[in-house]
């Protein structure tokens, strides 16, 4: 089976958000579900059916953090030089046509977090920037088209 590649922190994250969820949200929602439904009231049908899909959400995702947990892979070093993109580097790019800036943590697939700056590594650009250095271009064909990107600075993030 595939593993999840995460950093401690990634780790950690998605282990907090599956103990919340198995050991308050459920709990809760089952409880909520029996008192809607289980004091013989007619209650909003409207009420029960979005309690039991809220339910279904949850079950879903601790279903999806399960395996993503259990395969799991806490990786916390690299044999790449330090001046060189990894695994939980935190690299600074600059878009050539645009001039804009953007920073970037490189993570697994399931860590990615585009808000937060989490960038997966087997993502185009991800992959495009593996093993690059400070300086380098690089080429990246994306759905919007092909953008070329030069490497600020690279610097490994916190574990």
């Amino acid at each position: 089976m595939k593993k999840n590649l995460l950093t401690r922190s990634g780790y950690e994250k998605l282990l907090k958000e599956f103990e919340m969820l198995s050991k308050v949200e459920r709990p809760r929602l089952v409880q909520e579900i029996l008192e809607t439904g289980g004091d013989g009231l007619p209650s909003p049908p409207l009420d029960f059916q979005r309690l039991v899909a809220r339910r279904h959400r949850v079950e879903r995702r601790l279903k999806q953090l399960q395996e993503i947990l259990s395969n799991a892979e806490v990786l916390v070093g690299s044999n790449l030089p330090p001046d060189q993109v990894r695994f939980n580097s935190k690299v600074r790019v600059v878009n050539l046509a645009t001039g804009q800036e953007r920073q970037f943590r490189l993570v697994g697939p399931a860590e990615a977090e585009a808000l937060e700056g989490g960038l997966s590594m087997s993502s185009p650009l991800g992959r495009a920037l593996m093993g690059r250095a400070a300086g380098d271009k690089i080429e990246v064909n994306t759905p919007g088209g092909r953008r070329i990107y030069q490497i600020l600075e690279i610097q490994m993030a916190d574990l």
